[in-house]
């Protein structure tokens, strides 16, 4: 091959895909998420030569099939993942279902949470949940269906996740059903979804307890298409970021008055919680967008080409190097409150020059917002209670500017004493402590006894009209 007179000549079918293959393998195993078209580029770049493209399509199977089995017998493998997994982390929870088709049986949906994730979500994260989707990239067109929680840093915390043939609300319920099953009833919780009406059901369905949140911006981009004008992008942010239900209501009935097709529309339509104004104040979380789903599929991207027990594996291992990083770094810090929370409110604390302080009782006091030498609000301030009539103190548990005005009236601001253990390091260590499991290769996994072979998902046939 490289002996060609000309450098320029399409590589010649014969062997060429085993050819390909071999130098797929390396790169393979660096990067899983490879598509033919990088190996193409890549191997034209390098060699100086071009190959067809469908050539390095095969060869890049080829190269699959070696490193992760043949397709056919990948989805067996997910029995004997299943035994190591609880084998090595018992408390995990890992289900597999399926479905029988003659003498066959398929495979249909899975899911996993690990131990680590279960004890460190109820022990050192705040009870938000954010749920969503994602379509797999390999043979199987699947979904990616996962749960993702909040730790004390805002920092994306992995809680279960799974695969199922596609969005109904039938997979959510099962796959909401699990997740209930791992985490048990909490009293306290809050779920965040887009705009799928299968998911919002099966919460409802299955976590009927729960604060329902919805991203606000699918909200906004289901409103562009039913609704023109200056008016809802000029007042609809403002509304939704309002913690206070007076700013609220008077962006809103702006809002309103634009049209009176609004109102029900958005009754109809966008009637779950999507404002910070509605939001309880007992879960410390005052997200208005579904953005740690979004984190959590660009964590796994790569791996959704992968046969389902490798992507299964691949973000367990990627989780077990975050979660040991994570807690190095709780074990390093000696503060009672987390360093970044501090440091954010030290610098919030320079803005504050706007507001001046009424004190009253020995816990509490007004504060007046000035501008232009103008009093234009009153709030006040209940230290003891961390809370404020803005709301802002209670939907978050961190200093609003009101609560920042008064402590730093004193000689020495002691931003911790009002700050929720929630952005503690305590529970940023309880969050990581135990962490992803360490598992062995698959060549070593259990063997499952059972009197059947797990076949890929029944494919239904679309009808293609005319």
């Amino acid at each position: 091959i490289h002996n060609c007179a000309s450098r320029s000549r399409v590589l010649c079918t014969m062997a060429s895909q085993a050819w390909v293959a071999e130098r797929a393998i390396p790169l393979f195993e660096k990067k899983p998420g490879l598509g033919a078209k990088d190996i193409k580029e890549f191997l034209e770049d390098k060699y100086k030569i071009k190959i067809n493209y469908m050539t390095v399509w095969y060869g890049r199977q080829r190269a699959a099939d070696r490193l992760f089995g043949n397709w056919d017998d990948s989805f067996d493998w997910l029995y004997r993942l299943k035994a190591e997994i609880e084998l090595r982390s018992p408390g995990s929870v890992v289900e597999i279902d399926t479905v029988r088709n003659g003498d066959q049986v398929h495979f249909s949906r899975f899911f996993c949470a690990f131990r680590g994730s279960i004890d460190g979500f109820l022990g050192g994260c705040r009870p938000y949940i954010s749920i969503d989707s994602t379509a797999l990239n390999g043979q199987w067109n699947g979904h990616m269906p996962a749960a993702v929680a909040l730790d004390g840093h805002n920092w994306m915390f992995p809680l279960a996740f799974g695969f199922f043939d596609s969005e109904t609300k039938d997979n959510w319920i099962l796959f909401m059903e699990q997740l209930r099953k791992a985490i048990g009833v909490l009293p306290r919780l809050a779920i965040c979804t887009d705009a799928c009406k299968g998911l919002e059901g099966a919460v409802k369905e299955v976590f009927p307890w729960a604060k329902q949140r919805e991203c606000f911006r699918h909200l906004m981009e289901n409103m562009k298409k039913q609704f023109t004008g200056d008016v809802y992008a000029a007042n609809m942010w403002p509304v939704v970021r309002a913690y206070f239900p007076g700013k609220y209501n008077y962006f809103m009935d702006k809002v309103l008055g634009s049209s009176a097709r609004v109102g029900p529309w958005l009754q109809e339509h966008h009637k779950l919680l999507w404002a910070r104004s509605k939001f309880s104040t007992d879960i410390k979380c005052d997200y208005i967008n579904n953005n740690l789903a979004e984190s959590w599929n660009a964590w796994i991207k790569e791996f959704k080409v992968l046969p389902l027990y490798c992507t299964v594996d691949a973000i367990r291992e990627r989780g077990v190097i975050m979660f040991e990083k994570r807690r190095r770094i709780s074990r390093a810090l000696p503060e009672v409150i987390l360093p970044a929370v501090i440091h954010k409110l030290n610098a919030s604390s320079k803005g504050i020059g706007h507001l001046k302080v009424t004190k009253g009782m020995p816990d509490q006091a007004e504060v007046t917002e000035i501008y232009k030498n103008v009093e234009v609000r009153r709030h006040v301030v209940y230290l003891n209670e961390q809370s404020c009539t803005c709301r802002q103190c209670q939907v978050t548990s961190k200093h609003c500017p009101h609560v920042l005005a008064i402590i730093t009236t004193e000689r020495q601001p002691d931003y911790e004493k009002y700050v929720d253990i929630a952005y503690s390091v305590q529970r940023l260590r309880q969050a990581y402590e135990l962490g992803w499991p360490n598992i062995t290769d698959r060549n070593q996994w259990p063997q499952v006894p059972k009197d059947f072979k797990l076949y890929p998902p029944i494919v239904e046939k679309r009808g293609g009209g005319g």
